[in-house]
C-alpha cells in the first residue's frame, strides 16, 4: 500500500493511515515525487494499491494532458488506485478527466442540505459493496459537497454511490487500471472520541467510500454471524410479550436466533419445560450472563474487589443454574442498563469470562473514557482491561448500520426485550427479513458461537495465515485439505495473570511481550480447533457492601420489574400511566 502525500503529511492522509493501522493493512508513505522510484524498488505488479488525495495525485501528474496522455509506469501496474478530496476546481477536474479517459465526467458543487441527503449504494456490486448493496436511505449533512456529474448516454464510469444531486462514489476502467474515486473532502478520523455508538448516517461520506474500498482490496469477506439478544426473561412460558413455544416457531419459519440474557439472581426460578425447550432446541435458544442482580450501575463500581465479587457470584449462580437444569450457558456477560466501569473488564476476564455484549461504548459517566471510533470499528472494544467488549444494536439504529458494521468484520448482534415480541413480533419480523435479504452471507448461531468466531485476518503476504483475536474463547475452522498453521495474537495487559492457553484442550507455547499475548496454532484439514486463553485470578474480592438490606432491595426490585413486564406493559393505558409517574418516556428502558 502506498500512500501518497506532500511534503507535510495532511490531516486527511493522517485520518486515512490511521484507518489502515485499525484494519491492520500494511502502508507506506511516500511524497508524490518519489512514488514512481518506490514502486519500482521491489513491490510486485498487480500486488500495489495506491491511495491518495486528488490534489497530490494532480500533482504528481502534473506534466500529463489531455484524456489520452500516457499514465505512469507505477500507476499502470497498480492493483487499484483511490483518490478522495476532490475539489470543485480546473485541476480537479482535469484528473478526473484523464483517469477516466473521458471529457464528459466533471466535478460540482451542490448546496448545503438542510435535511440531509438521500444516498443510493449499486444493488449490482454486490463484490464490492458486500452488505450494504442496494441499500438507499438518507444520511446528515451539514454543508456544501462535491458530486460527480456526468450525462448518462456518454458514460464511462460506474458509480458505487449516487445522491439526487450526482454522484458521490465511482470507479473507472481505463487503460488497464481500476480506479475509484470518492468526492468526500475529509476522511472520517477514527481517533476521536466516542461517547456513543458510531452511526453511519452521520459520517456516511467521510467513512463508507474509504471503508468499501479497503476491505474489498485487502479484506477477506467472511460469513457475519448473528443472534438476537434479548434481556431480562425468566425460563417460564411467558415473559411479558414473549411466549418461547411461539418465539420458537417464528425463529424457524423467519430463520433466526435469541440468546437469553439471563439475571443470575434468578438462578432458581426456572419452569422445567421452558428449560427442556432450551435443552432440545439449542440451535435456536441460547443463554448468556444478565449481570448478577440487575441492580443499577453493579459493574460500574471503580473498585476491583467489589467488582470481583460481583463476577464471582454471577459465575457461581450461574453454574447452579446450569447444574440444576442442564441448560447450558455461555461465560458471556451483558450489563445491566448498559452501565460499565473502566475496571471491570480485567475483572471478568480474570473470572473466566469470554467477553462482554452491551450497548453503551464507554464507561458509566465517562469515567476513563478511553474509547475512539477506531475502537468501534474494531471487531470488539478492548481498552478496558484488554477485555473485548462487543457492541450490539437496536433495530431502530436501522440497517444500514448492521450493514456497515459487516464490512468491518463485526457480527450482527441484535438487542431487544420481550416487547419486541409485541404486535406478533411484526416489527421484529420486518426487519430479520431485511437483514436475511442483504447480499452477504449471513449465520444465525447462538451468542457464544458468534464470539468465538468472531477475529480479524491480518493483512500478510505468504501461505501462513495471522489473525486477531479478541474473546478469550476462538474458533478456527480449517476447510482444506491440508493443515492450517496460523498466528494468533491477541492484546493483553495481563501476562502475569496467564495460566495456559489451549488448542482443542491441548495446552500450546505462547509468550506475551509488550502487552501482545502470541502462539501458533496448527489445525488439521477439514477440522476445526476452539482456542481458549486460560487466567488466574489475583484481585482481591468484597462483598460487604451486598448485605441483607441490599438483598431485600433487590428482591423486591426483581419482583416488580416482572410485574411491569408481565401485567403493566400488557396494558397501554397502565404503561402510559405509570411514564407520566416516572417521568421519562415509555420506551427507554434497557
Amino acid at each position: 500500500m502506498l500512500v501518497l502525500e506532500g511534503e507535510k503529511a495532511s490531516s486527511n492522509e493522517e485520518r486515512l493511515t490511521a484507518i489502515l493501522d485499525l484494519l491492520l493493512i500494511p502502508w507506506k508513505a511516500v511524497s508524490c515525487g518519489q512514488a514512481g522510484n518506490e514502486f519500482s524498488a521491489g513491490d510486485h505488479p498487480g500486488e500495489v494499491c495506491i491511495l491518495g488525495s486528488a490534489p497530490a495525485l494532480a500533482n504528481v501528474l502534473r506534466p500529463s494532458t489531455g484524456i489520452n496522455a500516457e499514465l505512469p509506469l507505477w500507476i499502470k501496474q497498480a492493483h487499484s488506485v483511490y483518490v478522495f478530496g476532490f475539489q470543485a476546481t480546473k485541476a480537479s477536474e482535469t484528473l478526473l478527466r484523464l483517469l477516466c479517459a473521458s471529457d464528459s465526467i466533471g466535478v460540482r458543487t451542490t448546496a448545503a442540505p438542510t435535511t440531509g441527503y438521500n444516498v443510493s449504494i449499486a444493488e449490482s456490486l454486490d463484490y464490492f459493496c458486500g452488505p450494504m448493496s442496494g441499500l438507499r436511505f438518507q444520511v446528515n449533512a451539514d454543508r456544501e459537497e462535491v458530486r460527480f456529474v456526468q450525462p448518462a448516454q456518454k458514460s464511462t464510469s460506474q458509480t458505487i454511490i449516487s445522491t439526487d444531486s450526482g454522484g458521490l462514489f465511482v470507479c473507472s476502467s481505463e487503460r488497464g487500471v481500476r480506479f475509484f474515486f470518492s468526492s468526500c473532502a475529509d476522511i472520517t478520523d477514527v481517533r476521536t472520541q466516542a461517547k456513543r455508538f458510531f452511526d453511519v448516517k452521520e459520517h456516511f461520506a467521510g467513512t463508507v467510500p474509504t471503508v468499501m474500498y479497503l476491505t474489498w482490496a485487502f479484506g477477506k469477506r467472511k460469513p457475519v454471524s448473528a443472534c438476537l439478544i434479548v434481556d431480562d426473561p425468566l425460563l417460564r412460558p411467558r415473559y411479558g410479550f414473549l411466549r418461547f413455544t411461539e418465539a420458537l416457531k417464528l425463529m424457524d419459519a423467519e430463520q433466526f436466533t435469541l440468546c437469553l440474557a439471563f439475571i443470575p439472581w434468578n438462578w432458581r426460578r426456572t419452569d422445567k419445560g421452558t428449560a427442556q425447550q432450551f435443552k432440545t432446541r439449542a440451535d435456536k435458544l441460547s443463554v448468556c450472563i444478565h449481570g448478577c442482580d440487575h441492580s443499577w450501575g453493579e459493574f460500574a463500581s471503580r473498585s476491583s474487589a467489589i467488582l470481583n465479587g460481583r463476577a464471582k457470584r454471577a459465575r457461581r449462580r450461574m453454574e447452579l443454574f446450569s447444574r440444576t437444569t442442564l441448560v447450558s450457558h455461555d461465560p458471556i456477560m451483558v450489563f445491566p442498563q448498559g452501565l460499565f466501569s473502566p475496571e471491570v473488564g480485567r475483572s471478568l476476564k480474570l473470572n473466566s469470562f469470554t467477553a462482554a455484549v452491551n450497548t453503551e461504548v464507554c464507561p458509566s459517566g465517562g469515567a476513563g473514557n478511553q474509547t475512539t471510533i477506531s475502537d468501534l470499528w474494531k471487531v470488539a472494544n478492548a481498552k478496558y482491561g484488554t477485555f473485548a467488549i462487543f457492541s450490539r444494536r437496536y433495530i431502530s439504529q436501522g440497517v444500514e448500520n448492521f450493514a456497515f458494521d459487516a464490512l468491518l468484520g463485526k457480527p450482527c448482534l441484535i438487542v431487544g426485550h420481550h416487547d419486541v415480541f409485541r404486535d406478533d413480533a411484526a416489527e421484529l419480523i420486518a426487519f430479520v427479513r431485511k437483514l436475511n435479504s442483504l447480499k452477504w452471507d449471513l449465520r444465525w448461531r447462538s451468542l457464544g458461537d458468534a464470539i468465538r468466531r468472531s477475529y480479524q485476518p491480518v493483512a500478510s503476504r505468504g501461505g501462513q495465515a495471522t489473525i486477531k483475536m479478541f474473546g478469550a474463547e476462538l474458533l478456527l475452522e480449517n476447510d482444506l485439505a491440508i493443515p492450517m498453521e496460523a498466528v494468533v495474537r491477541k492484546d493483553e495487559e495481563d501476562g502475569d495473570c496467564l495460566e495456559a492457553v489451549e488448542a482443542a484442550g491441548i495446552p500450546v507455547k505462547y509468550e506475551c511481550n509488550r502487552g501482545i499475548l502470541q502462539f501458533r496454532v496448527i489445525v488439521p484439514p477439514q477440522e476445526c480447533a476452539v482456542i481458549r486463553v486460560k487466567y488466574l485470578d489475583r484481585l482481591p474480592t468484597d462483598s460487604s457492601a451486598d448485605g441483607i438490606r441490599y438483598r431485600s432491595q433487590i428482591a423486591v426490585r426483581r419482583y416488580l420489574s416482572e410485574f411491569r413486564d408481565n401485567y403493566v406493559s400488557q396494558s397501554a393505558l397502565l404503561e402510559e400511566t405509570v411514564a407520566r409517574l416516572r417521568k421519562r418516556p415509555r420506551k427507554e428502558r434497557y
